[in-house]
This record gives structure tokens, C-alpha cells and sequence, in this order.
């Protein structure tokens, strides 16, 4: 009888996991995490190097070789030459995803993920009125904390149950400015990505010689472009403007699902071809001059997440989103040293981000404190800054961190200076 009812029971689970809906949104919804949902935050806005991390994620009106991401035209305000790479650690919680706290797995809290990554390789050069500006960065990470089930029985192991999903986004940009004059420049930079997402469940009970595993991969690739302005206004005001055109991307999907008992043994391969319409996102950031060494940073991003789509191996998903505008402010305060004969700058972040998630079921909103610092030389600048978030509204207090270590190099400075002293 109970190895009837046990097999009973894995047709029901079977039938269920053979759903693209039951496997993609699961009976409870998952929330924030949802299949493709990006760890930590849905508005994922170019990326954040250690500067404009620390001064609560503002990078519009921050001039850097990252601006190729976000804000094209401010490239133009680059030194001749510069170069910077981007090394990031983020842990994230999650409580529901997938079938961890949505009706089939409970857990005692949140989970967390954890990971180092390089992310962000960039090249900017400035011939001319123009500024030519390449990129790399990994933009999106899709992992989940994996998952290991055993339940045992008189020390009888009747049932294992091991999951786990990783997968992220790589950008490759090429970018174009031109200073029109000293006060104005205008920008374009083309985006193309690539990526994937892979996840497997496998699921056995020993006693019964029975196992199953399901596993899926997929694809992902796409192209945006982002147009960029920038503008100085006075002396002491600098403003940017970009926008980021809705777009779609290609997603191709591949499952592989396996049961093997001693009754039968089943084998479903296929593929399908899925469509992501993503939102349009426009920005205006400014950074005002308080003092020679005191700079203060606003910045607003608007994402149209409600014409937001998803579809999973063939079938449109739910996604009940709204439109949301993140909101940050930061400061950047800078002193000298001389040290070992040279003279050192040293600047100081802070800043304070309001980042509402996109959901109507979950009126889920993260706000992050953000600090760091560095040193830097007229050949290179290291900077270090942290974001801590908060979240409120899910009834899970979650937590989100990330830090960021940038180095850039100029050497075009090390040169004018070099001349300089001759």
C-alpha cells in the first residue's frame, strides 16, 4: 500500500513538474524571485564601481569609464587615456523562490547567496572632440541558494531532494561621444549581451528504486542602445540625461527530464523559443560643486517595468508590475597627503539610496546606506565603497550587500605631468 501511494504520489509530482507554469511560478508566488528575476534588485542600472557605489549609486553625472553603461556622452570629460577594472562581492537573501517557500519547501529564514566576481573591464580615448569608449561587464547574476532535502525514517533514507540554479549576463559595449563645446557633449553607446540560465532538480527515493531529474538551460542574448547628454550649466552645476529604449530579449530554452524506475523509464527531451520585452529606462543626474574638494550627487531613474513581459518555454508568465523610480543622493568629499615625495588624494563617499521594487502583490522597497573611500596619483585611483540595503514590505526584512574594489589607471595625466615638471 505504501509503495502505491508513494508512487501515486510521484505521477502527481511528475505531472506537476512537466508544467512549464507549475516549474517557472510556483503555487504560492515566489515574490521577487521569480524565474529570471536578477539577485537583489530588479533595477539594474548599468554598473556600480566603487565611486559611485559609495555616493548612493549615482552614476550619471560621475565621469569615469563605466559612464559608457549609463551616460555616454559624460566619456568625454575622460583624461586622453584611462582605464579601470571592477572587483565586486554581493550577498544577497532570498526567502521564496522557486519551490523553496512557495508550497513545497519550507525553510526556518532567509537564505543567503554569496559571490566574488570581476565584473567590469573598460577602455576609454579621447582623439580630438571625440572619445571612444569599449566595455565588459557582468551586469545580472541569476543564482539561487542551493538546496539539499533528506528525509529519513529510522535511519532509513526514504527521500532526497537536491536543487540549484545559477546562471548571469555579460554586456559588451562600444560607445561614442563628441564635446559639441566646452559646456555640451552628446553620446551613444550599443549594448550587446549574452547570457544563461540553468537550474536542475533531482529527486529520488531509495527504498523505491526511483529517481528524477529535471534540468533546463537556457540562452539568452539581446541588443539596446543607450543615448546620452551632458551639460554644464555653471560652474558649480553639471547635469546628464540618458535613456535606455525598450527592448526585447531572445531567450532559447532546452529541457532534458529523466524518470527512471523499476517499472518504466521516461525520457522527454525539448526546446522552445521565448521573448522578453523589457521596460524602457530614462535618468536625469546632477552633480553639484559645493566646494573645490566637496562635490554633492543626485540622481532619479525612471523604469517602465508595466510593459514589462515574460514568457517561460512557450507560455506567457504573470508579471504584474508597476512603473518605479529609484532615487539616490551621495557626497564626495576629497583631501591631499604627500607621502613617500608624492602628493595623494584621498576621497570620502556616503550616500543613501530608495530602490522600490516593481511588484503589486509585494510592496517591496530596499534602502541602502552606502560609504567608501580610496587613494589615488596622476596615474591611478583605488577606491573601495560598500552598499548595505534594507528591504521593507515582503515581511522578510531582507538584506542586501554589495562592495565594490575599482583601480583606474590615466597615464595621459602621468604624462601632461611629467611635462608640467620639465
Amino acid at each position: 500500500m505504501d509503495s502505491l501511494l508513494r508512487c501515486f504520489q510521484t505521477i502527481i509530482l511528475l505531472i506537476l513538474l512537466l508544467s512549464p507554469t507549475a516549474f517557472g511560478q510556483t503555487q504560492a508566488g515566489p515574490g521577487q524571485y521569480t524565474e529570471e528575476a536578477p539577485l537583489g534588485s530588479w533595477n539594474i542600472f548599468g554598473l556600480e564601481t566603487a565611486s559611485s557605489l559609495g555616493s548612493g549609486l549615482c552614476q550619471m553625472a560621475r565621469v569615469g569609464p563605466a559612464s559608457i553603461l549609463v551616460s555616454p556622452a559624460v566619456t568625454s570629460l575622460n583624461p586622453g587615456t584611462s582605464f579601470s577594472l571592477n572587483l565586486s562581492f554581493n550577498q544577497t537573501q532570498l526567502f521564496k523562490y522557486w519551490l523553496v517557500n512557495t508550497g513545497v519547501l519550507k525553510t526556518n529564514g532567509n537564505l543567503p547567496f554569496r559571490c566574488w566576481q570581476l565584473d567590469y573591464l573598460g577602455l576609454s580615448q579621447k582623439i580630438s572632440h571625440w572619445t571612444l569608449g569599449f566595455g565588459w561587464a557582468l551586469t545580472e547574476n541569476y543564482g539561487r541558494p542551493g538546496l539539499d532535502y533528506n528525509h529519513f525514517e529510522e535511519g532509513v533514507l526514504y527521500n532526497q531532494l537536491n536543487l540549484w540554479q545559477n546562471g548571469h549576463q555579460t554586456n559588451y559595449a562600444f560607445s561614442l561621444a563628441r564635446e559639441l563645446n566646452r559646456r555640451l557633449s552628446l553620446g551613444v553607446s550599443f549594448i550587446w549581451y549574452r547570457g544563461h540560465l540553468e537550474r536542475n532538480l533531482e529527486e529520488s527515493w531509495p527504498v523505491d528504486n526511483i529517481k528524477m531529474i529535471d534540468y533546463r538551460y537556457q540562452k539568452i542574448k539581446g541588443f539596446y542602445p543607450v543615448f546620452g547628454l551632458s551639460y554644464i550649466l555653471t560652474d558649480w552645476l553639471f547635469v546628464a540625461l540618458s535613456l535606455i529604449p525598450a527592448h526585447e530579449r531572445k531567450v532559447h530554452g532546452q529541457n532534458n527530464f529523466n524518470y527512471d524506475s523499476p517499472q518504466t523509464d521516461i525520457e522527454i527531451v525539448g526546446q522552445a523559443s521565448d521573448i522578453i520585452k523589457r521596460p524602457l529606462i530614462t535618468g536625469l543626474g546632477a552633480r553639484v560643486t559645493l566646494r573645490p574638494n566637496l562635490s554633492g550627487y543626485l540622481e532619479a531613474v525612471y523604469f517602465t517595468w508595466k510593459n514589462y513581459s515574460f514568457s517561460y518555454f512557450g507560455e506567457t508568465q504573470t508579471r504584474n508590475f508597476r512603473n518605479v523610480v529609484r532615487l539616490g543622493t551621495g557626497i564626495e568629499y576629497r583631501t591631499k597627503l604627500r607621502f613617500l615625495g608624492r602628493l595623494w588624494t584621498t576621497p570620502y563617499f556616503l550616500g543613501l539610496t530608495v530602490d522600490p521594487q516593481p511588484m503589486t502583490e509585494v510592496s517591496s522597497t530596499y534602502f541602502f546606506l552606502t560609504f567608501g573611500s580610496g587613494i589615488s596619483t596622476d596615474l591611478m585611483a583605488l577606491s573601495f565603497s560598500t552598499a548595505i540595503g534594507l528591504e521593507t514590505g515582503s515581511g522578510q526584512h531582507l538584506k542586501h550587500q554589495r562592495i565594490s574594489i575599482t583601480l583606474e589607471f590615466y597615464p595621459d595625466l602621468r604624462k601632461t605631468s611629467g611635462e608640467n615638471k620639465k
